[in-house]
């Protein structure tokens, strides 16, 4: 169950991550009219709600991590690096994890003709979502979270 909420908590970060980056992208284009006209009176405007939330929870979640491993692992400074997910303590849950990872592995195969040809859709959106890329170049890590926690719990369960 650990690794459903862990992965749970990923998939928050990166939500929050793409919401970021898209209110960044607004601030970039301000940035670049800046540039060309200098007579403006302000250099950009940014949305900093997105960035709040996404450095508070990320900042808790990793607190939350940080202090689960370093009071429940042998070798920290290796723990400290790998997923949650990776803690393994007996060969069945490293087949589950091996089974899990091998399916991630296979959904990117699928996912990434499917997301290319998402993006060949970006002129005919690019007026009302601009942003369009950053949210199908999201979809990639969240696919594969989501193979690796549906796999994972097949084989768990």
């Amino acid at each position: 169950m650990k690794a459903l909420r862990n992965g749970f908590s990923i998939i928050i970060m990166l939500i929050l991550f793409g919401w970021a980056m898209s209110v960044f992208y607004y601030v970039s284009i301000d940035i670049v009219e800046f540039f060309k006209d200098t007579s403006r009176d302000y250099l950009f405007e940014v949305n900093i709600m997105p960035f709040i939330a996404f450095f508070t929870i990320g900042g808790f979640v990793a607190f939350l991590s940080f202090r689960h491993k370093k009071r429940n692992s042998k070798e920290f400074s290796k723990a400290i690096w790998l997923p949650d997910e990776f803690a393994e303590n007996d060969e069945r849950e490293q087949l589950i994890t091996a089974r899990a990872c091998r399916a991630a592995y296979i959904s990117m195969l699928y996912a990434f003709p499917v997301i290319t040809v998402l993006l060949l859709f970006y002129p005919f959106v690019s007026e009302t979502i601009p942003y369009y890329p950053i949210i199908v170049f999201s979809l990639l890590p969240l696919t594969q979270i989501l193979t690796y926690l549906i796999s994972w719990q097949k084989n768990y369960g």
